[in-house]
Protein backbone atom coordinates (compact mmCIF):
# COMPACT_ATOMS: atom_id res chain seq x y z
CA UNK A 1 0.00 0.00 0.00
CA UNK A 2 1.26 3.04 -1.29
CA UNK A 3 1.89 5.28 1.71
CA UNK A 4 0.50 8.46 2.86
CA UNK A 5 1.64 12.00 0.98
CA UNK A 6 2.84 14.10 3.61
CA UNK A 7 0.08 16.79 2.24
CA UNK A 8 -2.42 14.21 3.60
CA UNK A 9 -0.77 14.21 6.99
CA UNK A 10 -0.38 17.50 7.15
CA UNK A 11 -4.44 18.20 6.03
CA UNK A 12 -5.25 15.39 8.92
CA UNK A 13 -2.85 17.01 11.38
CA UNK A 14 -4.17 20.27 10.93
CA UNK A 15 -8.00 19.07 11.04
CA UNK A 16 -7.09 17.67 14.34
CA UNK A 17 -5.43 20.44 15.78
CA UNK A 18 -8.69 22.65 15.04
CA UNK A 19 -10.75 20.13 16.75
CA UNK A 20 -8.84 20.52 19.86
CA UNK A 21 -7.75 24.29 19.61
CA UNK A 22 -11.27 26.01 19.11
CA UNK A 23 -11.94 25.95 22.73
CA UNK A 24 -7.89 27.07 23.35
CA UNK A 25 -8.98 29.79 25.73
CA UNK A 26 -12.27 29.08 27.12
CA UNK A 27 -12.92 28.05 30.88
CA UNK A 28 -10.22 25.92 33.15
CA UNK A 29 -10.68 23.36 35.81
CA UNK A 30 -9.57 24.75 39.52
CA UNK A 31 -8.44 21.18 40.26
CA UNK A 32 -6.68 19.24 37.56
CA UNK A 33 -4.98 22.22 36.30
CA UNK A 34 -4.39 23.87 39.51
CA UNK A 35 -2.16 20.50 40.45
CA UNK A 36 -0.34 19.68 37.15
CA UNK A 37 0.73 23.67 36.55
CA UNK A 38 1.64 24.37 40.14
CA UNK A 39 3.69 21.42 40.09
CA UNK A 40 5.30 22.63 36.74
CA UNK A 41 5.46 26.10 38.72
CA UNK A 42 7.31 24.18 41.75
CA UNK A 43 9.92 22.36 39.54
CA UNK A 44 10.77 26.04 37.64
CA UNK A 45 11.58 27.43 41.06
CA UNK A 46 13.97 24.71 41.44
CA UNK A 47 11.81 22.38 43.98
CA UNK A 48 11.81 18.55 43.06
CA UNK A 49 8.39 16.76 43.26
CA UNK A 50 8.22 13.52 46.07
CA UNK A 51 10.87 15.49 47.99
CA UNK A 52 9.34 19.13 47.99
CA UNK A 53 6.05 18.55 47.29
CA UNK A 54 3.11 15.83 47.43
CA UNK A 55 2.23 14.69 43.67
CA UNK A 56 0.92 11.02 42.90
CA UNK A 57 1.94 11.05 38.62
CA UNK A 58 5.57 10.07 37.74
CA UNK A 59 7.66 13.55 36.96
CA UNK A 60 7.74 13.93 33.22
CA UNK A 61 4.36 16.35 32.40
CA UNK A 62 5.91 18.71 35.70
CA UNK A 63 8.82 19.16 34.20
CA UNK A 64 7.51 20.28 30.73
CA UNK A 65 5.26 22.39 32.33
CA UNK A 66 8.05 23.70 34.03
CA UNK A 67 10.11 24.26 30.87
CA UNK A 68 7.07 26.34 29.57
CA UNK A 69 7.03 28.32 33.15
CA UNK A 70 10.70 29.19 32.23
CA UNK A 71 10.34 30.27 28.76
CA UNK A 72 7.00 31.92 29.30
CA UNK A 73 6.24 32.40 32.73
CA UNK A 74 3.26 31.22 34.84
CA UNK A 75 0.17 30.82 32.42
CA UNK A 76 -3.11 29.42 31.87
CA UNK A 77 -2.21 29.18 27.96
CA UNK A 78 1.00 28.09 26.82
CA UNK A 79 0.18 24.57 27.91
CA UNK A 80 -2.93 24.94 26.26
CA UNK A 81 -0.91 25.47 22.87
CA UNK A 82 1.31 22.46 23.69
CA UNK A 83 -1.47 20.43 24.29
CA UNK A 84 -3.20 21.04 21.23
CA UNK A 85 0.06 19.92 19.43
CA UNK A 86 0.03 16.94 21.22
CA UNK A 87 -3.72 16.23 20.58
CA UNK A 88 -3.17 16.44 16.88
CA UNK A 89 -0.23 14.54 16.91
CA UNK A 90 -1.60 11.83 18.57
CA UNK A 91 -4.68 11.51 16.13
CA UNK A 92 -1.88 11.61 12.93
CA UNK A 93 -0.24 8.73 14.69
CA UNK A 94 -2.65 6.59 15.16
CA UNK A 95 -4.17 7.06 11.78
CA UNK A 96 -0.49 5.86 10.77
CA UNK A 97 -0.66 2.80 13.18
CA UNK A 98 -3.85 2.13 11.96
CA UNK A 99 -3.48 2.45 8.21
CA UNK A 100 -0.09 0.32 8.59
CA UNK A 101 -2.15 -2.36 10.79
CA UNK A 102 -5.15 -2.53 8.39
CA UNK A 103 -4.21 -1.31 4.83
CA UNK A 104 -7.48 0.43 4.67
CA UNK A 105 -7.42 4.20 4.30
CA UNK A 106 -11.05 4.44 5.18
CA UNK A 107 -10.79 2.27 8.46
CA UNK A 108 -7.53 4.47 9.08
CA UNK A 109 -9.63 7.82 8.68
CA UNK A 110 -12.25 6.59 10.54
CA UNK A 111 -9.71 5.56 13.47
CA UNK A 112 -8.02 9.24 13.01
CA UNK A 113 -11.34 10.98 13.45
CA UNK A 114 -11.74 8.69 16.62
CA UNK A 115 -8.56 9.38 18.23
CA UNK A 116 -8.77 13.23 17.38
CA UNK A 117 -12.13 13.60 19.50
CA UNK A 118 -10.54 11.58 22.41
CA UNK A 119 -7.82 13.66 22.40
CA UNK A 120 -9.72 16.60 22.55
CA UNK A 121 -12.12 16.57 25.54
CA UNK A 122 -11.15 17.14 28.45
CA UNK A 123 -8.88 19.38 28.17
CA UNK A 124 -6.46 19.22 30.94
CA UNK A 125 -2.67 19.68 31.44
CA UNK A 126 -2.56 15.68 33.07
CA UNK A 127 -0.14 13.53 31.66
CA UNK A 128 -2.36 11.32 29.54
CA UNK A 129 -2.40 12.46 26.89
CA UNK A 130 1.56 12.99 26.16
CA UNK A 131 1.89 9.76 27.49
CA UNK A 132 -0.35 8.17 24.97
CA UNK A 133 1.16 9.71 22.04
CA UNK A 134 4.68 8.72 23.12
CA UNK A 135 3.49 4.96 23.32
CA UNK A 136 1.98 5.51 19.64
CA UNK A 137 4.80 6.84 18.51
CA UNK A 138 6.66 3.85 19.67
CA UNK A 139 4.32 1.58 18.11
CA UNK A 140 4.57 2.97 14.72
CA UNK A 141 8.59 2.97 14.92
CA UNK A 142 8.32 -0.40 15.98
CA UNK A 143 8.51 -2.19 13.20
CA UNK A 144 11.68 -0.05 11.14
CA UNK A 145 13.30 1.43 14.29
CA UNK A 146 13.40 -1.01 17.22
CA UNK A 147 15.61 1.13 19.69
CA UNK A 148 13.77 4.50 18.79
CA UNK A 149 10.48 2.70 19.67
CA UNK A 150 11.57 0.98 22.98
CA UNK A 151 13.37 5.10 23.92
CA UNK A 152 10.06 5.91 23.02
CA UNK A 153 7.51 3.71 25.55
CA UNK A 154 10.29 4.60 28.18
CA UNK A 155 10.22 7.64 27.98
CA UNK A 156 6.14 6.97 28.57
CA UNK A 157 7.02 5.26 31.71
CA UNK A 158 8.42 9.29 32.65
CA UNK A 159 5.06 10.42 32.26
CA UNK A 160 2.62 7.39 33.23
CA UNK A 161 4.25 4.27 34.77
CA UNK A 162 1.40 2.42 33.71
CA UNK A 163 0.93 2.98 30.15
CA UNK A 164 4.99 3.23 29.42
CA UNK A 165 5.12 -0.33 30.73
CA UNK A 166 2.04 -1.15 28.45
CA UNK A 167 3.57 0.87 25.69
CA UNK A 168 7.35 -1.13 25.97
CA UNK A 169 5.35 -4.56 26.05
CA UNK A 170 3.43 -3.64 22.80
CA UNK A 171 6.67 -2.95 21.14
CA UNK A 172 8.67 -5.91 22.10
CA UNK A 173 5.89 -7.61 20.75
CA UNK A 174 5.37 -6.21 17.15
CA UNK A 175 9.88 -5.90 16.73
CA UNK A 176 11.21 -8.40 15.13
CA UNK A 177 12.57 -11.36 17.34
CA UNK A 178 15.81 -10.76 16.75
CA UNK A 179 15.38 -6.79 18.07
CA UNK A 180 13.18 -7.94 21.28
CA UNK A 181 15.82 -8.18 23.53
CA UNK A 182 17.58 -4.59 22.81
CA UNK A 183 14.03 -2.82 22.18
CA UNK A 184 13.71 -4.11 25.83
CA UNK A 185 16.50 -3.20 27.23
CA UNK A 186 16.41 0.46 25.33
CA UNK A 187 12.51 1.18 27.03
CA UNK A 188 14.52 0.16 30.38
CA UNK A 189 17.54 2.21 29.59
CA UNK A 190 15.65 5.42 29.30
CA UNK A 191 12.91 4.61 31.74
CA UNK A 192 15.66 4.15 34.34
CA UNK A 193 17.25 7.40 32.62
CA UNK A 194 14.73 9.67 33.37
CA UNK A 195 13.14 8.63 36.50
CA UNK A 196 16.39 7.50 38.94
CA UNK A 197 16.80 11.58 39.13
CA UNK A 198 14.19 12.55 41.06
CA UNK A 199 13.89 8.66 43.05
CA UNK A 200 17.61 9.36 44.39
CA UNK A 201 16.27 12.60 45.98
CA UNK A 202 14.10 11.13 48.53
CA UNK A 203 12.90 7.38 47.52
CA UNK A 204 11.08 6.46 50.43
CA UNK A 205 8.87 10.12 49.40
CA UNK A 206 8.32 9.18 45.57
CA UNK A 207 7.08 5.28 46.35
CA UNK A 208 4.53 6.35 49.09
CA UNK A 209 3.35 9.34 46.23
CA UNK A 210 3.16 7.45 43.33
CA UNK A 211 2.67 3.61 44.50
CA UNK A 212 1.64 4.42 47.88
CA UNK A 213 -1.30 6.40 46.62
CA UNK A 214 -2.80 3.17 45.14
CA UNK A 215 -3.73 2.18 48.60
CA UNK A 216 -6.09 4.96 48.79
CA UNK A 217 -7.37 5.57 45.05
CA UNK A 218 -10.26 3.38 46.54
CA UNK A 219 -11.94 6.62 48.10
CA UNK A 220 -12.70 8.13 44.72
CA UNK A 221 -14.04 4.70 43.11
CA UNK A 222 -17.14 5.94 41.43
CA UNK A 223 -20.07 3.38 40.82
CA UNK A 224 -19.86 2.31 36.94
CA UNK A 225 -23.14 4.02 34.97
CA UNK A 226 -25.43 1.08 34.60
CA UNK A 227 -28.60 2.34 35.80
CA UNK A 228 -29.88 5.76 34.14
CA UNK A 229 -32.49 8.02 35.57
CA UNK A 230 -32.23 11.07 32.94
CA UNK A 231 -34.26 11.92 29.83
CA UNK A 232 -33.95 10.14 26.90
CA UNK A 233 -31.89 12.63 24.47
CA UNK A 234 -29.89 10.92 22.36
CA UNK A 235 -26.75 12.90 23.78
CA UNK A 236 -27.70 12.52 26.94
CA UNK A 237 -28.00 8.32 26.55
CA UNK A 238 -24.51 8.41 24.56
CA UNK A 239 -22.79 10.31 27.38
CA UNK A 240 -23.84 8.57 30.31
CA UNK A 241 -23.35 4.64 28.88
CA UNK A 242 -20.26 5.64 26.69
CA UNK A 243 -18.14 4.09 29.67
CA UNK A 244 -19.76 1.15 29.29
CA UNK A 245 -20.04 1.23 25.17
CA UNK A 246 -16.24 1.38 25.83
CA UNK A 247 -16.11 -2.10 27.55
CA UNK A 248 -18.30 -3.96 25.97
CA UNK A 249 -16.19 -2.24 22.32
CA UNK A 250 -13.48 -4.15 24.43
CA UNK A 251 -14.93 -7.12 24.78
CA UNK A 252 -15.92 -7.46 21.11
CA UNK A 253 -12.60 -7.15 20.36
CA UNK A 254 -11.50 -10.07 22.62
CA UNK A 255 -14.53 -12.03 20.51
CA UNK A 256 -13.11 -11.14 17.03
CA UNK A 257 -9.38 -11.73 17.97
CA UNK A 258 -10.48 -14.97 19.43
CA UNK A 259 -12.10 -15.98 16.74
CA UNK A 260 -9.46 -15.26 14.42
CA UNK A 261 -7.03 -16.83 16.33
CA UNK A 262 -9.02 -20.15 16.12
CA UNK A 263 -9.48 -19.41 12.44
CA UNK A 264 -5.48 -19.05 11.32
CA UNK A 265 -4.18 -21.04 14.48
CA UNK A 266 -1.86 -18.03 14.98
CA UNK A 267 -1.96 -14.31 16.03
CA UNK A 268 -1.02 -11.65 14.45
CA UNK A 269 -0.72 -8.23 14.32
CA UNK A 270 -3.18 -6.91 12.09
CA UNK A 271 -5.78 -8.08 14.80
CA UNK A 272 -4.26 -4.89 16.96
CA UNK A 273 -3.14 -7.53 19.46
CA UNK A 274 -0.13 -5.59 20.56
CA UNK A 275 -2.57 -2.64 21.68
CA UNK A 276 -3.86 -5.02 24.04
CA UNK A 277 -1.46 -4.17 26.96
CA UNK A 278 -2.45 -0.35 26.65
CA UNK A 279 -5.90 -1.61 26.75
CA UNK A 280 -5.92 -3.48 29.63
CA UNK A 281 -4.33 -0.90 31.78
CA UNK A 282 -6.69 1.50 30.11
CA UNK A 283 -10.20 -0.63 31.46
CA UNK A 284 -8.36 -0.28 34.82
CA UNK A 285 -7.66 2.93 34.88
CA UNK A 286 -11.15 3.41 33.60
CA UNK A 287 -12.62 0.77 36.54
CA UNK A 288 -10.29 2.94 38.42
CA UNK A 289 -12.67 6.35 38.34
CA UNK A 290 -15.46 6.44 35.91
CA UNK A 291 -15.98 9.40 34.48
CA UNK A 292 -15.16 11.97 31.80
CA UNK A 293 -11.83 12.44 32.84
CA UNK A 294 -10.57 8.70 32.65
CA UNK A 295 -12.36 8.08 29.23
CA UNK A 296 -9.32 8.84 26.61
CA UNK A 297 -6.75 6.33 26.99
CA UNK A 298 -9.40 3.49 26.41
CA UNK A 299 -11.08 5.74 23.46
CA UNK A 300 -7.97 6.15 21.78
CA UNK A 301 -6.64 2.46 22.08
CA UNK A 302 -9.73 0.69 21.39
CA UNK A 303 -10.12 2.88 17.85
CA UNK A 304 -6.87 1.07 16.42
CA UNK A 305 -7.82 -1.92 17.72
CA UNK A 306 -11.71 -2.13 16.60
CA UNK A 307 -10.33 -1.29 12.77
CA UNK A 308 -7.19 -4.00 13.01
CA UNK A 309 -9.99 -6.75 13.96
CA UNK A 310 -12.50 -5.41 11.46
CA UNK A 311 -9.71 -4.88 8.66
CA UNK A 312 -9.31 -9.12 9.22
CA UNK A 313 -12.95 -10.05 9.92
CA UNK A 314 -14.74 -12.20 7.66
CA UNK A 315 -17.93 -12.55 9.20
CA UNK A 316 -20.12 -9.73 7.59
CA UNK A 317 -22.13 -9.17 11.00
CA UNK A 318 -19.10 -8.83 13.87
CA UNK A 319 -16.91 -6.82 11.05
CA UNK A 320 -20.25 -4.87 11.06
CA UNK A 321 -20.26 -4.42 14.68
CA UNK A 322 -16.48 -3.58 15.00
CA UNK A 323 -17.07 -1.14 12.45
CA UNK A 324 -20.12 -0.07 14.55
CA UNK A 325 -18.07 0.33 18.14
CA UNK A 326 -15.75 2.52 16.34
CA UNK A 327 -17.95 4.93 14.77
CA UNK A 328 -19.67 4.95 18.13
CA UNK A 329 -16.27 6.29 19.69
CA UNK A 330 -16.10 8.76 16.97
CA UNK A 331 -19.42 10.20 17.40
CA UNK A 332 -19.15 11.08 21.06
CA UNK A 333 -15.50 12.98 20.46
CA UNK A 334 -17.61 14.90 17.94
CA UNK A 335 -20.42 15.36 19.62
CA UNK A 336 -18.55 16.53 22.82
CA UNK A 337 -17.04 19.07 20.47
CA UNK A 338 -20.16 20.01 18.71
CA UNK A 339 -21.97 20.56 21.38
CA UNK A 340 -19.62 23.42 22.65
CA UNK A 341 -19.19 24.61 19.45
CA UNK A 342 -22.97 25.31 19.25
CA UNK A 343 -23.16 26.53 23.07
CA UNK A 344 -20.36 28.77 23.53
CA UNK A 345 -20.79 30.16 26.85
CA UNK A 346 -20.65 33.98 28.32
CA UNK A 347 -16.87 34.23 29.10
CA UNK A 348 -14.42 37.23 30.65
CA UNK A 349 -10.94 36.87 30.68
CA UNK A 350 -9.09 35.27 33.74
CA UNK A 351 -7.42 38.34 35.44
CA UNK A 352 -3.80 38.75 36.19
CA UNK A 353 -0.53 38.24 34.33
CA UNK A 354 -1.11 34.29 34.13
CA UNK A 355 -4.84 34.27 32.53
CA UNK A 356 -3.06 34.90 28.86
CA UNK A 357 -6.71 35.53 27.62
CA UNK A 358 -8.37 32.30 29.03
CA UNK A 359 -11.85 32.94 29.42
CA UNK A 360 -14.51 32.16 32.40
CA UNK A 361 -17.79 32.97 33.68
CA UNK A 362 -18.34 37.08 34.04
CA UNK A 363 -19.33 36.53 37.83
CA UNK A 364 -16.05 34.48 38.02
CA UNK A 365 -13.51 36.77 36.25
CA UNK A 366 -15.22 39.76 38.59
CA UNK A 367 -14.63 37.86 41.63
CA UNK A 368 -11.06 36.73 40.67
CA UNK A 369 -10.00 40.12 40.32
CA UNK A 370 -11.50 41.48 43.27
CA UNK A 371 -9.45 38.91 45.28
CA UNK A 372 -6.39 39.39 43.37
CA UNK A 373 -6.87 43.38 43.98
CA UNK A 374 -7.28 42.73 47.73
CA UNK A 375 -4.30 39.50 48.04
CA UNK A 376 -2.21 41.89 46.22
CA UNK A 377 -2.74 44.90 48.94
CA UNK A 378 -2.72 41.89 52.00
CA UNK A 379 0.77 40.64 51.17
CA UNK A 380 4.43 41.49 49.81
CA UNK A 381 5.26 40.24 46.41
CA UNK A 382 6.40 36.29 46.49
CA UNK A 383 4.35 36.08 49.74
CA UNK A 384 3.07 32.73 50.57
CA UNK A 385 -1.08 32.60 51.07
CA UNK A 386 -2.85 29.34 51.68
CA UNK A 387 -5.71 28.33 49.70
CA UNK A 388 -8.06 26.29 51.86
CA UNK A 389 -11.23 24.63 51.36
CA UNK A 390 -14.50 25.08 53.14
CA UNK A 391 -13.52 21.90 55.50
CA UNK A 392 -11.24 19.36 55.48
CA UNK A 393 -12.56 16.26 56.82
CA UNK A 394 -14.57 16.09 53.62
CA UNK A 395 -13.29 17.17 50.55
CA UNK A 396 -13.83 16.04 47.07
CA UNK A 397 -11.31 18.58 44.87
CA UNK A 398 -9.50 21.74 45.33
CA UNK A 399 -8.87 25.07 43.64
CA UNK A 400 -4.78 24.97 43.74
CA UNK A 401 -5.35 27.04 40.48
CA UNK A 402 -5.30 30.34 42.40
CA UNK A 403 -1.93 29.95 43.70
CA UNK A 404 -0.71 30.43 39.55
CA UNK A 405 -3.91 33.48 38.82
CA UNK A 406 -3.19 35.13 42.31
CA UNK A 407 0.88 35.09 41.20
CA UNK A 408 1.89 33.15 45.32
CA UNK A 409 3.43 30.66 46.47
CA UNK A 410 1.73 27.61 48.69
CA UNK A 411 3.76 27.37 51.71
CA UNK A 412 3.05 24.09 52.40
CA UNK A 413 3.44 20.38 50.46
CA UNK A 414 0.53 20.14 49.30
CA UNK A 415 -1.28 21.20 46.42
CA UNK A 416 -3.04 18.65 46.13
CA UNK A 417 -6.93 18.37 47.99
CA UNK A 418 -7.58 14.69 48.18
CA UNK A 419 -9.69 12.35 50.22
CA UNK A 420 -6.76 9.89 51.85
CA UNK A 421 -4.16 13.21 52.31
CA UNK A 422 -5.52 16.18 53.49
CA UNK A 423 -8.41 14.70 55.10
CA UNK A 424 -5.93 12.88 57.56
CA UNK A 425 -4.44 13.63 61.12
CA UNK A 426 -0.63 13.65 59.62
CA UNK A 427 -1.06 15.99 56.57
CA UNK A 428 -2.83 18.27 58.92
CA UNK A 429 -0.25 18.65 61.24
CA UNK A 430 2.08 18.82 58.67
CA UNK A 431 0.10 21.49 56.92
CA UNK A 432 -0.56 23.58 60.25
CA UNK A 433 2.79 23.54 61.06
CA UNK A 434 4.00 25.01 57.52
CA UNK A 435 1.60 28.01 58.33
CA UNK A 436 3.57 28.65 61.18
CA UNK A 437 6.75 27.99 60.56
CA UNK A 438 6.33 30.21 57.28
CA UNK A 439 3.96 32.79 59.38
CA UNK A 440 1.43 32.62 56.36
CA UNK A 441 -0.90 36.12 56.99
CA UNK A 442 -3.68 35.89 54.14
CA UNK A 443 -6.01 32.47 53.97
CA UNK A 444 -8.00 32.20 50.44
CA UNK A 445 -11.29 29.82 51.24
CA UNK A 446 -12.63 28.28 48.44
CA UNK A 447 -16.53 27.68 48.78
CA UNK A 448 -17.78 26.25 45.91
CA UNK A 449 -20.04 23.64 46.57
CA UNK A 450 -17.90 21.05 44.35
CA UNK A 451 -15.23 21.21 46.68
CA UNK A 452 -16.92 19.27 49.33
CA UNK A 453 -19.99 17.76 47.24
CA UNK A 454 -19.65 14.20 48.73
CA UNK A 455 -20.17 11.16 46.49
CA UNK A 456 -21.07 7.83 46.51
CA UNK A 457 -17.63 6.17 47.76
CA UNK A 458 -15.25 6.52 50.64
CA UNK A 459 -14.27 9.90 50.48
CA UNK A 460 -18.48 11.20 50.75
CA UNK A 461 -17.80 10.61 54.95
CA UNK A 462 -15.60 12.63 57.15
CA UNK A 463 -12.28 11.49 58.28
CA UNK A 464 -13.48 13.06 61.91
CA UNK A 465 -10.27 15.01 61.35
CA UNK A 466 -10.43 18.82 62.12
CA UNK A 467 -7.09 19.58 63.27
CA UNK A 468 -6.35 22.28 60.42
CA UNK A 469 -9.95 23.44 60.45
CA UNK A 470 -9.42 24.34 64.07
CA UNK A 471 -6.52 25.73 63.47
CA UNK A 472 -7.76 28.15 60.79
CA UNK A 473 -10.81 29.23 62.83
CA UNK A 474 -8.86 29.96 65.44
CA UNK A 475 -6.19 31.77 64.08
CA UNK A 476 -7.99 33.32 60.89
CA UNK A 477 -10.45 36.13 60.75
CA UNK A 478 -12.70 36.49 57.39
CA UNK A 479 -11.95 39.96 55.75
CA UNK A 480 -13.80 39.88 52.79
CA UNK A 481 -15.71 37.71 50.51
CA UNK A 482 -15.37 37.93 46.74
CA UNK A 483 -18.12 35.09 45.01
CA UNK A 484 -16.87 31.64 45.58
CA UNK A 485 -13.66 33.66 47.38
CA UNK A 486 -13.46 34.03 51.30
CA UNK A 487 -10.29 36.19 52.32
CA UNK A 488 -8.98 35.42 55.67
CA UNK A 489 -6.46 37.14 57.43
CA UNK A 490 -4.32 36.18 60.44
CA UNK A 491 -5.43 37.23 63.86
CA UNK A 492 -2.88 40.14 65.08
Amino acid sequence: MQAPSHVRQLALFGLAALLAGFTLLRGYDPHDDGLMLQAGARIASGQLPYRDFWMNYPPGQAVVLALLDKLFGASLLSWRILRVAVDATAALLAYRLARTLTSSERLALLVCVAVAGAMAWPAVPGPNPTALMLALAALVAAPRRPLLAGALAGLAVFFRLEIGAAAALGVVMCVPAQARIRAALMATAAAAVTLVPFFAADPSAMWHDTIGFLGIQHLQHLPFPIRYHGSFAPRALLDFYFPLILLLSAGLWVLAALAEAVRTRKTTRRNGLIMAPLALVSVGYLLGRTDEYHLLPLSAVLAVMLACAAAVERRAALRVALIGALALIALYGLQQRGWEALHPPAEAAVPGPAGGGVQTSPADARALGQLLATVNRLTAPGEPIFVANPRFDLVRIGDPLLYIILGHPNPTRYDVIQPGVVTTAPVQREIVSSLQRSHTRVVVRWLDPAASQPEPNGAGRSSGVHILDRYLAANFQPYATYGYYEVLTRWT
